[in-house]
């Protein structure tokens, strides 16, 4: 037990704050998601551009016009993916298995993007679906990367962090002018390159290397800063949802699109 990442070592009680955390940010992209699907999809699809009444109108008027050009919706996105990536970051520090992990989230990262090439090719469209560089093909290749850079000692990997950080924040202003489309995985260019879930690796290689940096800083003890905090009734779902964060990740567009096909038929289409 005291081999895992996340647990203490001394009480063999989970560090629960980064699994909350963790938990935390993918209830709030399972929300953002779904509003997505509500203002881009959906709302075209129940009522083709039409003033309509009731509640699912109303929702997805919300979700286009008031919740995606809302400015803190921005704020608060960065944050939330920060603080994943950043998690992610100080639970690789704890690893001791970070080349298997890495080599197994690349099999699924790949697996992902040929399934949804395939549901792009099965209903006759282009890059609708398709992921070739998200944030699983983003952490597999932190995780590798910090595999090959975790002996250089904390303080290199921070002042890389930095730079990493850095380089790709300029990018993200001013677009690498390229032709090679998959440069556009290492920093966000102009090159002709698509992802429905794109996260180039800098600048978030950046702020997974920066946990990674400070988790042995921050939890030099292995501990809990909270002692039993996390056994409180109310925080258990989110618990559940931030210790098996991947297969809510691989998990929620399918459900929220099967679901909101459901309600369109029962609800919408009638």
């Amino acid at each position: 037990m005291k081999h895992n990442r996340l647990y203490d070592e001394y009480s063999g009680i989970r560090i629960w704050e980064l699994d909350f955390l963790r938990g935390f940010c993918i209830l709030l992209m399972i929300m953002d998601h779904t509003l997505y699907d509500l203002a881009y999809i959906f709302r075209h699809r129940w009522f083709g551009g039409q003033e309509a009444a009731g509640f699912l109108y109303k929702l997805t008027e919300f979700a286009a016009k008031e919740y995606f050009p809302w400015p803190l919706r921005d704020v608060g996105w960065w944050i939330a993916v920060f603080l994943f990536v950043f998690i992610c970051g100080i639970s690789c520090s704890f690893s001791h298995s970070n080349l298997k992990r890495g080599l197994r989230l690349a099999g699924v990262a790949l697996l992902l993007t040929l399934v949804t090439y395939g549901m792009d090719w099965y209903m006759a469209q282009e890059n609708q679906f398709t992921i070739r560089f998200g944030v699983l093909h983003m952490l597999t290749a932190s995780i590798l990367l910090y595999c090959l850079l975790s002996r250089t000692g904390s303080l290199f990997m921070l002042i890389l962090s930095f730079f990493s950080v850095a380089i790709g924040i300029y990018f993200l202003y001013f677009p690498l002018e390229s032709a090679v489309s998959y440069s556009a995985m290492l920093v966000r260019s102009t090159a002709d390159f698509y992802s429905a879930d794109y996260f180039p690796l800098l600048p978030w290689f950046g702020f997974f290397l920066a946990g990674a940096s400070l988790g042995p800083l921050l939890y030099k003890e292995r501990r809990s800063f909270f002692p039993r905090g996390g056994t409180s009734l109310w925080k258990r779902p989110i618990l559940f949802v931030g210790r098996h964060s991947l297969v809510f990740y691989l998990l929620h567009q399918p459900v929220i699109y099967g679901l909101l096909n459901l309600i369109g038929k029962l609800f919408v289409n009638n």
